[in-house]
C-alpha cells in the first residue's frame, strides 16, 4: 500500500480574487510520479509533500520565492530512510514530527508511527510511539493537535467498525500516548475512513470517507468537535474539491482560507499532483489567532530556551506548554478566537516574561510577531507583569490574574535575596492627583497578595506612580498596568 505525508501549518498565499473557484495545480512541485499529502507552514513560505519520484516514498521541501514555488529537494535522513515515509505532521511549535514508515527492524506491524524531535544539530533519530499507538495492523496518516495534546490517524486494526477508521491517542504528562480510542460514529463507518486533519482550531476535522454517500470513491468530508467530546454529522466537501475518483491527503492553513490537496484528476503531471484553491465560507474552521516570535537575551540579544505555558484566562483552563526552538529561540503558538489568554514565557535564570491576547471572531485570522527579551533576576532590572488585571477605577484584583500573581509568589520564592518595588499604574482618565492615589491603591493590593501568600512583607514596598503616558492606539486597560523594580532584599 503507498504511504502518505500530512504536513500542517497555516497564513494565505494570495489574494481571493487571483484564485477564483477552481484548484489550481501548484506545476512548479509536481512531476510525473505521485506527489501527495501537501503541508503549507505558518508563514507560506515552505510546502512539505510526500513523493514516489525517487523510487522511494520520501517527503520534500519546495520554498516560496514571491509568488513562485523553487524546485523541490528531498528532506533527507533521519526522516527520509531506505524504507517508505508516509504521512507526516508537525506540532505547531516545530518541535516535533510524526509520521508512518513501514518494515523498520522495530515496527510492531507492518506500518507504525514514528517520531522525531528537533534539535540544534537538526531532527533525531526516529522512534516508534510504541504499543499505545501502534499495532500488528496499518498504522498512518497521523494529524496533530495544535495544542500538541491529541493525536488523530487510521488504522486497520482489528475491533474498528469496518475498514479503515480513525483513532485518537491523548498525549500523558511524561510524554507517553494513551491508548489509542476509535472516535466512532459519525465520523467512522462500515467503509474507509483515512487521513484525518485537525485543524489548529482543536475543533474542526476534516478527513476521507467511502461510506458517506460522497461524489465518488473517496471524498473530503467536515465535521466539528463539540463541548461534549462529540462530532457532528460529515459535511461533503462536495465540488470540485471532491470527484467521481479517491480525493484524500490535505492541508488547511490556521487562516482557514485555502485548502490543499491532492488528487489525480485529469489535466495533472501524472499519477496524482499537489493542487489548492479557496475554501468556501460554509466549511472554514474556527477562527484562530497566531502568535510568533524569538525569546532572547535581554542584554546578549542571544536565543533562550525557554518553556512557554498557555492558559485560558476567561475560563481558568491551562491550555498547553511548548519550548523554544533550541537553536534560534523562536515560538509559535495557535489561539482559537474569542477567550483572553495568558501567555508565560520561562527560564532558569531570568524573570518570566508575560503577555495576554485576546483575538476577536469578529476580527478574524490574526498574526502577531512578538520577541521576547528575558531578563536576570538582578537589582535594578524592572519587569513588567503584564497579566495582572484591574477593573476601570478599581484596585479590586480581578480573577484573571491568579496565575499571574502565584507566578510571582514562586519568583520570590526562588530568589529570597532580592526584594521588590511593585510599581502600580493607572490609566489616563481622570485627574493626575485622583490617579495617583489610585495607583498606590493597586499597587498595595498586589503586595497584600503576596504577603497573603508568604512573602514576608519587609521585601516588598508599594508605590504608585500615578498616569503612564499611553502609547498610540493603546487600550486603557493596559495603562493600567503593574512593574516589579528588583531590590535588594532588606533584611
Amino acid at each position: 500500500m503507498r504511504f502518505f505525508i500530512l504536513f500542517l501549518f497555516l497564513t494565505p498565499l494570495f489574494a481571493q480574487e487571483e484564485i477564483g473557484i477552481q484548484p489550481i495545480n501548484i506545476s512548479s512541485v509536481n512531476s510525473g510520479w505521485a506527489d501527495f499529502a501537501p503541508y503549507i507552514t505558518a508563514d507560506g513560505r515552505f510546502l512539505y509533500f510526500a513523493s514516489s519520484r525517487g523510487g522511494n516514498e520520501d517527503f520534500y521541501c519546495s520554498r516560496r520565492v514571491g509568488n513562485e514555488w523553487e524546485a523541490p529537494e528531498n528532506i533527507g535522513p533521519p526522516v527520509n530512510s531506505e524504507y517508505n515515509e508516509g504521512s507526516l505532521c508537525i506540532t505547531p511549535d516545530g518541535s516535533m514530527i510524526i509520521f508512518s514508515s513501514c518494515g523498520r527492524p522495530d515496527s510492531h506491524g507492518g506500518c507504525d508511527l514514528y517520531f522525531s524531535r528537533m534539535t540544534k544539530d537538526g531532527w533525531s533519530e526516529p522512534e516508534n510511539l510504541g504499543p499505545s499507538v501502534n499495532t500488528f495492523a496499518w498504522e498512518g496518516h497521523p494529524s496533530i493537535s495544535a495544542d500538541g495534546k491529541t493525536l488523530y490517524f487510521a488504522s486497520n486494526r482489528l475491533g474498528g467498525y469496518g475498514g479503515f477508521d480513525i483513532y485518537c491517542s491523548d498525549r500523558l504528562p511524561d510524554g507517553s500516548w494513551s491508548k489509542a480510542r476509535n472516535v466512532g460514529y459519525p465520523v467512522n463507518t462500515a467503509r474507509d475512513e483515512l487521513s484525518p486533519f485537525i485543524h489548529t482550531d482543536g475543533q474542526t476535522l476534516y478527513f476521507s470517507s467511502a461510506g458517506h454517500r460522497g461524489l465518488g470513491l473517496l471524498d473530503i468530508y467536515r465535521t466539528v468537535k463539540g463541548e461534549d467530546g462529540r462530532f457532528s454529522p460529515p459535511e461533503n466537501l462536495g465540488p470540485p474539491v471532491n470527484t467521481q475518483s479517491n480525493d484524500y491527503f490535505f492541508s488547511i492553513p490556521a487562516s482557514g482560507d485555502y485548502i490543499y490537496f491532492s488528487s489525480a484528476r485529469k489535466g495533472g503531471f501524472g499519477d496524482s499532483d499537489i493542487y489548492f484553491m479557496l475554501l468556501e465560507e460554509a466549511l472554514k474552521p474556527r477562527v484562530v489567532a497566531t502568535v510568533s516570535g524569538k525569546v532572547m537575551d535581554s542584554r546578549t540579544k542571544e536565543p533562550v530556551s525557554a518553556s512557554i505555558r498557555i492558559e485560558n484566562l476567561t475560563d481558568a483552563v491551562f491550555v498547553g506548554s511548548f519550548r523554544t526552538n533550541p537553536s534560534t529561540g523562536g515560538y509559535y503558538v495557535v489561539l482559537p478566537a474569542g477567550k483572553l489568554y495568558g501567555i508565560t514565557v520561562e527560564s532558569p535564570g531570568y524573570a518570566f516574561f508575560s503577555m495576554h491576547f485576546e483575538p476577536s471572531v469578529d476580527e478574524g485570522y490574526k498574526e502577531f510577531n512578538i520577541p521576547v527579551l528575558l531578563k536576570p533576576v538582578e537589582v535594578g532590572e524592572v519587569l513588567q507583569i503584564n497579566n495582572i488585571f484591574f477593573n476601570f477605577n478599581s484596585d479590586s484584583i480581578l480573577p484573571e490574574s491568579e496565575s499571574e500573581l502565584l507566578r510571582a509568589v514562586k519568583l520570590l520564592n526562588d530568589y529570597p535575596d532580592v526584594g521588590v518595588e511593585i510599581l502600580g499604574y493607572a490609566d489616563s482618565i481622570g485627574t493626575e492627583a485622583y490617579n495617583l492615589e489610585l495607583s498606590h491603591r493597586r499597587a498595595e493590593a498586589v503586595k497584600n497578595y503576596l504577603v497573603e501568600h508568604g512573602i514576608d512583607a519587609s521585601r516588598l514596598v508599594a508605590k504608585g506612580m500615578g498616569e503612564r503616558p499611553p502609547a498610540t492606539g493603546e487600550p486603557l486597560a493596559l495603562q493600567r498596568k503593574t512593574e516589579f523594580r528588583i531590590v535588594a532584599n532588606k533584611k
